[in-house]
């Protein structure tokens, strides 16, 4: 399949805003995409040009170059214009040597390697002239133990098990680099320090002469006063202690200061946007400092989040509006404007609300609702939906003509793909769930079919092949089988009623609930055989289906977890950071406690782990480089030892959103062979899977076993655990 190559988009985002780069006269655009060559075990991206003047003509692409990566990095990344409309940067990986910054010469074709890094380059960006660049490398690979440890030992303190085990920091797995600032073309890159980590997948935001950047690292030092923020959300994230809050870096003078003594808001859409003078930016999702004399302002404050102006360097705020919705703001600084979108992301014409500043003060234009983004008459989006398969089109903003650029996936015409459908159910302690229910193709009405339920949530303006992740989930390949698939949203159709409950000790159970609500809905509709049921989950979502699998009295079949937390003890006390304690606070969160003492009790009673005996499910745990295999280590030994059909695969070499088209094939081709093989009993006739099938009869010779033992004794082994 060939797909927008954005990360955000790949990593199951909104492509809103993300499918072109325009030159900055706006005459021509380039998009990035991306395929899998399950041959060469490569990614390959291509980008591609398109004249502005052509889209609702003659509209072509030209392939400008296309480069592969064998390694879980994208083979072309941020590709970016310079303000000369000819050259484009990017960041490309090859074979040799770690990932460089190159540019591009769209007239001459002349590709150059501006960048000779000993460590992979993660991110960057550049003022309009490409005289000031950052950017954000891998920070290098260190030993974790001492020459002097072998001999006189070593003080643990926050350092990752799995590190010590190895010896060295798992680099792949890292969440934060290092920052580098260059301020002139020859200049040499120079090191700033940072408090708190800064990850990659979060954008630079440099001001247009190249003085000034914002940044967005993850902090671990908090301030007291936070506490009065009202998000309960906020708060559950400030226990755990982490939190996000903007920093501004003075690129010449090489100094940090925080931007703005405030968190941002933990689940709205975040964004920035320079003056084009460089002198101010407009920030959105972001709380205000509790520092307000006037006692309504400051309760206002605490309430909820805002977006704001603010002025650079003296850091004065002016506040916008108080609402968390707004998003890609567009600062016209001479007109005294900006326009913010806002609402769901779709792929649909967005909702635009426009804010004009007035004596000092922000206020809202009446009648901006359809007001177009100022300074573009055009945009490229990706035309899709649950069951339609994107395609790149341009559309007219002024008259809302539509002209499709190009059909990413014809071959899809040629495929016998799932209808799916967006269904709701009420989950049987009484809230109500959505999802995107795929049906077979060619159903047979009256027949029953075995049901799938994947987690993470359901877009429904995306279209997923898998579902929402590349890793774990894939439902048109299910559906295909001749399964009923449900890619299932996550706590509820109310996002208050969701977001109140998250994290929080009723949240694995209120889960529970929506898998047994499904079931029913199902059930009631007589499409679906409800003694042959599979649960998927990955990362966040496997707590959830580790604890239906040791409390609910819903039948469940087979299960896959993969790479994810599943709030229970053996991770509690391995991936517990001993200075934070962040897995430990939001375990304890969601069991209710710490285990120990009158806590452990609880534990008993709510920690999946030590509920083990009550699986009846054949479950296969998929685990992603050495921290996730130890994770996944509890549930493995535990069913062993208990004689029940587990099976644990071991992926070193992969990312937690797996990129390697045979990493992706071992882990959701996997799942659909463990589905088909438990719910089916089939077994594909590829001669190379014939050791796999001769594991899984063994497996199956346990469950027999189990079987039995509880017939003998009386319980009907469908219904009791």
């Amino acid at each position: 399949m060939t797909r927008l190559a954005d990360p955000n988009y790949y990593a199951g985002g909104s492509s809103r805003g993300l499918v072109a780069q325009f030159s900055p006269d706006g005459k021509q655009f380039v998009v990035l995409v991306r395929r899998g060559n399950l041959e060469r075990n490569t990614n390959e991206f291509s980008l591609l040009l398109f004249r502005t003047s052509d889209a609702f003509r003659s509209p072509h692409a030209e392939e400008l170059i296309t480069l592969s990566s064998s390694s879980n990095l994208e083979a072309i990344k941020q590709p970016m214009w310079l303000d000369d409309n000819d050259t484009i940067l990017f960041l490309a990986e090859s074979r040799d040597e770690p990932r460089q910054l190159y540019s591009f010469k769209c007239s001459t074709k002349k590709l150059t390697k501006l960048t000779q890094s000993l460590i992979n380059i993660l991110a960057y960006s550049t003022n309009p002239r490409g005289d000031h660049v950052v950017i954000l490398a891998d920070k290098p690979r260190i030993s974790v133990i001492p020459d002097e440890a072998r001999r006189d030992g070593m003080v643990i303190s926050n350092q990752a098990v799995t590190d010590l085990i190895a010896g060295a920091e798992d680099r792949a797995q890292a969440d934060d680099c290092d920052l580098f600032v260059k301020s002139s073309v020859d200049g040499n890159f120079e090191h700033i320090e940072l408090e708190g980590s800064l990850p990659p997948t979060h954008p630079l935001y440099l001001s247009p002469d190249g003085r000034y950047l914002v940044v967005l690292p993850r902090m671990s030092t908090l301030k007291e006063d936070w506490s009065a923020y009202k998000d309960p959300l906020l708060q559950r994230l400030l226990k755990v202690g982490t939190s996000l809050r903007w920093v501004l870096v003075d690129n010449e003078k090489h100094t940090t200061q925080p931007l703005l003594d405030a968190p941002t808001d933990p689940v709205a859409p975040y964004a920035v946007t320079w003056s084009r003078d460089s002198k101010s930016i407009i920030v959105s999702a972001i709380y205000l400092p509790l520092n307000a004399s006037d006692a309504v302002e400051r309760i206002a404050w605490e309430s909820g989040s805002f977006a704001a102006e603010i002025r650079i360097p003296s850091r004065d705020i002016l506040p916008i509006a108080m609402r968390h919705d707004l998003k890609r703001p567009t600062f016209d600084v001479k007109r005294g404007r900006v326009t913010f979108e806002y609402g769901p992301m779709s792929n649909g014409e967005p909702k635009r609300i426009v804010y004009r500043k007035i004596a000092g003060h922000w206020h809202e234009e009446k009648s901006s609702g359809s007001a177009t983004r100022l300074g573009a008459d055009i945009e490229i989006r990706l035309d899709e939906d649950f069951n339609s398969p994107p395609k790149i089109v341009a559309v007219n903003l002024k008259n809302h003509v539509r002209s499709t650029l190009l059909d990413l996936n014809p071959q899809f015409r040629n495929i016998a793909l799932a209808r799916v459908e967006h269904i709701t159910w009420k989950a049987t302690d009484g809230h109500e769930v959505d999802g995107g229910l795929y049906w077979p193709p060619g159903y047979v009405p009256g027949e029953k079919y075995p049901l799938i339920i994947q987690t993470h949530g359901f877009n429904q303006e995306v279209f997923s092949m898998e579902g929402r992740f590349p890793t774990a989930l894939a439902a048109q390949a299910l559906a295909n089988a001749g399964f009923f698939v449900v890619q299932a949203n996550e706590g509820s159709t109310s996002p208050a009623e969701g977001n109140k409950y998250f994290g929080g000790p009723q949240w694995n159970a209120r889960e529970m609930t929506s898998y047994e609500g499904l079931i029913d809905h199902l059930d009631r509709l007589h499409v679906i055989d409800r003694s042959r049921v599979g649960l998927v989950g990955f990362s966040s979502t496997c707590m959830d289906v580790a604890y239906a699998l040791t409390h609910s009295k819903y039948p469940i079949a087979a299960a896959s977890l993969t790479d994810g937390i599943d709030a229970g003890y053996f991770q509690y006390i391995a991936f517990s950071n001993v200075e934070s304690g962040g897995v430990a606070t939001a375990f304890e969160e969601l069991n209710g406690s710490a285990p120990f003492g009158e806590g452990l009790k609880r534990w008993l009673q709510v920690a999946p782990g030590f509920r083990l005996d009550r699986v009846s499910a054949a479950v296969r745990l998929v685990a992603i480089r050495r921290d996730s295999l130890l994770g996944e280590w509890e549930w493995f030994s535990g069913l062993s030892r208990l004689k029940k059909p587990v099976e644990l695969i071991y992926i070193p070499d992969g990312v937690h959103i797996l990129e390697k088209p045979w990493d992706r094939m071992v882990s959701s081709q996997g799942n659909v062979d463990w589905f088909r093989f438990w719910l089916q009993d089939y077994e594909d006739p590829d001669p190379a899977k014939t050791e796999q099938y001769e594991r899984w009869r063994e497996l199956r010779k346990l469950q027999q076993t189990q079987d039995a033992e509880r017939a003998r004794a009386g319980k009907d082994p469908a219904t009791v655990h």
